[in-house]
């Protein structure tokens, strides 16, 4: 292992897999497929964030992401560490397959903890509420309460965890939203009629190994340099499983292991070999890391630039500055050219130009000049 990485090397191939740089692709659809999964929590700043990845001349606007997920293109389920996630259908199954057993592990321990007893009535009341036809939150709550299945004052935890066993166990997922709105609240539909048979990249049957291959295979090219604890943590699978693939996938060469450097000594850092030739083959990456000119981000807070890697996260962080902190309104990351620079709020309304920015340093004028540019991009996108 006598190559070696370090964070400028590592922020600038990071910056280009996710599609921040270089952006070539032609819809957000095939930028879902590109990363996988894309943490959604905040729904409408995620769209946003996959706007931003897509090819200048093909970027959609709000009104078109929203589209996509009352079409059916995206969907939006819990599922990996868990939290809210857009996927493709065609992956959402063998996902939900893989992360489902630890999560709803997770999920027996709060349950015991908050006593809030069997919960597997409610799970198939959930399915049974959607069987006619979509339904948001509230609508499935209420039938739930007047078939006796919830108890009207029982705490709000009580439905959230029914809900999400239902989507862990392939029973619903997102729905399109009430005629004429976005999806502000998280609508439900019955599983299979937005999901098609099967477990897509593996086939009619579900095998735990190739999915742990198949998920080394799909978020390595869209990270660039990770380590295996920043895919452990992404994923929530384990590292007994995740190793041996590993393993197997650097004998046969289709992925390159590499030491860290400066900040990152001590550490290995997993690439494709095509990612890795790109970046440490002697060239400059392709011209996609940081411009003569300073670049500035928007960034959702939950970007997969800064979500997507946890033992390595820092190489995107000011050791100047404090963390990205999301309390308040403020949760969103600005970043100057891969690094983050300051914190901003989604803007409340419909009216243009209403980003508010908290710079935790003091920007230079091409920087300011440079967010300008970008509270521009979000306007034209909100329309």
């Amino acid at each position: 292992m006598s190559v070696q990485v370090d964070s400028a090397v590592v922020r600038a191939a990071r910056l280009a897999a996710t599609g921040l740089r270089g952006q070539s692709l032609p819809d957000a659809t095939a930028v879902v497929d590109a990363l996988l999964a894309v943490q959604g929590q905040e729904l409408q700043p995620a769209l946003w964030g996959l706007s931003r990845r897509v090819a200048p001349s093909s970027r959609p606007g709000r009104a078109a992401l929203n589209a996509a997920l009352a079409d059916g293109e995206l969907l939006r389920t819990h599922l990996l560490r868990p939290t809210w996630h857009l996927v493709r259908p065609r992956d959402a199954r063998w996902l939900l397959e893989l992360s489902a057993p630890r999560v709803e592990r997770l999920m027996a321990s709060t349950e015991r903890a908050w006593d809030l007893g069997d919960l597997g009535p409610g799970t198939e009341a959930v399915a049974a509420a959607v069987a006619d036809g979509p339904r948001t939150r509230a609508e499935i709550k209420a039938e739930l309460v007047d078939h006796g299945v919830l108890d009207p004052d029982a705490p709000g935890l009580a439905f959230t965890q029914m809900l999400m066993h239902a989507e862990l166990r392939c029973l619903v997922i997102s729905g399109p939203p009430p005629a004429g709105k976005e999806l502000q609240h998280q609508s439900y539909a019955t599983f299979d009629d937005r999901v098609p048979a099967g477990y897509g990249p593996l086939g009619e049957r579900f095998d735990a190994q190739a999915a742990v291959v198949e998920l080394w295979r799909r978020y390595l090219p869209g990270r660039g340099f990770a380590t295996l604890n920043d895919l452990r943590l992404w994923a929530d699978v384990t590292v007994r499983d995740l190793r041996p693939v590993l393993a197997a996938l650097t004998e046969a060469g289709e992925v390159v292991q590499v030491a860290g450097t400066g900040d990152l000594e001590g550490l290995v850092l997993v690439a494709t070999a095509a990612t890795a030739d790109r970046w440490l083959g002697g060239g400059d990456g392709g011209g996609d890391g940081v411009d003569d000119d300073p670049v500035v981000d928007l960034l959702q807070a939950y970007d997969e630039l800064l979500i997507s890697y946890r033992e390595t996260r820092h190489v995107v962080l000011d050791p100047a500055l404090p963390p990205p902190d999301r309390s308040g309104a403020f949760v969103h990351c600005v970043a100057v050219d891969g690094v983050v620079a300051g914190r901003w709020r989604w803007p409340a309304g419909a009216g243009r130009g209403g980003v508010d920015v908290q710079w935790l340093r003091d920007p230079t004028p091409a920087e300011r000049a440079a967010l300008d540019a970008a509270v521009a991009d979000l306007d034209a996108y909100r329309g």
